[in-house]
């Protein structure tokens, strides 16, 4: 097969925004799934205002509004707390759409996103074509192998999913039990009492971890629950979900009329940044769950995939550029780090081993409920408005 300037294994969004990234440079990109699309993926569905600002970059969101006319918005996120405080934050609005924050589902999204890649000239597309293994000659990676061929390229990226074979064969794969966790999600219809906000239940019977509802179109939502596997092991999630929805006395309220939509109940695993490993190889880089960019407070991963497969392009612009493609593994870990590393990843860590403790959480969460400024903060901290320290400096009060 024809070389390529760049070959990408995983077509999601980080993959998606480094093959549109790296086209709109001029470089020849091959874009490789395991899947056929549209096919599903589990997800929570929330498309913060800091990722809607990216999609509608790449042009994403006018692409799924031509699909489905008018969005699911949400302006708000509300917080339940242990012993039932309710915080109702408000998001930042600037007035215009790229302050909106959006529940896609990820089929949807995902179709999108594979849609503005086709479109590009510049991209070729092969689904349904499952990566093997590098082609390894000395020291660096010259291709990969697939089950439709090798495909060869100066630089690799990685953006195929939580257990990336690709990363395996670096060594390079997130194993570390306390830095992951899982999420079971399904759909509902004829859902009563839906509103412009989502919401996040911190249940006696999950923490440490959350439940949440998500509105997703009329009378639709995306129910879940999520856990951290150092605190809880993912066998008894099932049986989580299924007394969330049946005994969280809000959520069963909204559920009195409502079925659970056939085929919907997934569990996914989530590799939280606060990883501590590299995230590439010379000329190999990992993006989205691949590297473990998933923000480890609340397992949000659509913002660090897409922000991630930006890196992934830069670095391998500016390695191509000079000529030297072995550094773009070096290029790419000055960038995310210095995006992430500190206040996203360390930041967010302490503060989700912090407010692991059911009393800490209770604390906070009413402390906040007794001013709207305090829950708006709150709520824009989740949506990526504003930096994770801020909420450390709003927890200064309390102690």
């Amino acid at each position: 097969m024809k070389p390529f300037d760049v070959v990408i294994s995983g077509a999601g969004p980080a993959g998606c925004t480094a093959a549109l990234s790296l086209a709109r440079k001029g470089l020849r990109v091959a874009l490789i799934d395991k899947a056929q699309f549209p096919r599903d993926k589990t997800c929570g569905d929330g498309v913060t205002p800091a990722s809607v600002r990216l999609l509608e970059e790449l042009g994403v969101v006018e692409v799924v509004r031509q699909r489905v006319g008018p969005l699911t918005v949400f302006k708000g996120i509300t917080l339940f707390s242990p012993d039932g405080a309710v915080v109702q934050g408000r998001l930042s609005q600037t007035g215009d759409r790229s302050s909106e924050s959006y529940v896609i589902p990820r089929s949807l999204l995902d179709d999108c996103f594979v849609t503005c890649v086709k479109a590009h000239e510049s991209i070729s597309f092969f689904d349904n074509t499952e990566s093997r293994e590098l082609i390894i000659n000395g020291d660096s990676a010259r291709g990969l192998s697939t089950s439709g061929g090798e495909f060869y390229g100066k630089c690799i990226v990685a953006a195929d999913g939580v257990y990336s074979p690709i990363a395996a064969q670096l060594g390079l794969l997130n194993r570390q039990k306390e830095q992951q966790g899982f999420a079971m999600r399904a759909y509902f219809s004829n859902v009563n009492g839906l509103s412009d906000s989502i919401e996040l239940h911190y249940d006696n019977l999950i923490l440490p971890g959350y439940g949440w509802v998500f509105p997703a179109g009329e009378k639709r939502a995306n129910i879940g629950v999520g856990i951290m596997t150092r605190f809880k092991e993912p066998r008894g999630l099932k049986n989580m979900f299924k007394r969330f929805v049946a005994e969280n006395p809000v959520v069963s309220s909204k559920l009195k009329d409502a079925a659970m939509e056939p085929g919907t109940l997934k569990a996914w695993p989530l590799p939280f940044g606060s990883f501590r490993g590299m995230r590439s190889q010379r000329n190999v880089l990992l993006a989205g769950d691949a590297g473990s960019f998933v923000d480890p407070l609340s397992g949000e991963g659509i913002f660090y995939a897409i922000k991630s497969g930006q890196f992934a392009a830069d670095a391998i612009v500016k390695a191509l550029a000079e000529n030297d493609r072995a550094q773009a593994g070096a290029f790419y870990e000055k960038l995310w780090r210095k995006a992430f590393e500190f206040d996203e990843f360390s930041v967010g860590y302490f503060l989700q081993t912090m407010l692991n403790s059911r009393f800490l959480m209770e604390t906070l969460l009413q402390f906040a409920s007794k001013k709207q400024s305090r829950a708006d903060l709150l709520a824009d901290i989740i949506a990526h408005n504003r930096k994770k320290l801020d909420l450390v400096n709003l927890l200064n009060p309390l102690f």
